[in-house]
């Protein structure tokens, strides 16, 4: 599994704010590769994108969340990030 991060918005839209992370999930430690997988459950992430709706208001972090994986190819989420949960967010500044 793939899964791609990449940020937008934030304080006055700083570009120097954005991000792009991609991680290959199957390369990593097992107990990490297990928080992964658990974090970013697609269906999870549908139900948190839901909610996040289209309000982008002033000065919001907003989260482009990429799943793939090998049996349903690529999974694309828009989240904001006061919809995301701290581990999360703790997890995508750790990887």
């Amino acid at each position: 599994m793939i899964i791609e991060i990449s940020s937008s918005g934030g304080f006055g839209g700083i570009p120097a704010a954005a991000m792009h992370k991609r991680i290959d999930v199957d390369q990593q430690a097992p107990s990490l590769r297990q928080e992964i997988c658990d974090a970013f459950e697609p269906r999870d992430l549908r139900q948190l994108a839901a909610r996040s709706g289209n309000s982008r208001g002033a000065d919001r972090m907003v989260y482009r969340i990429t799943v793939t994986d090998r049996q349903d190819g690529p999974h694309v989420y828009d989240i904001r990030e006061d919809q995301l949960p701290a581990e999360i967010l703790d997890l995508i500044d750790q990887m």
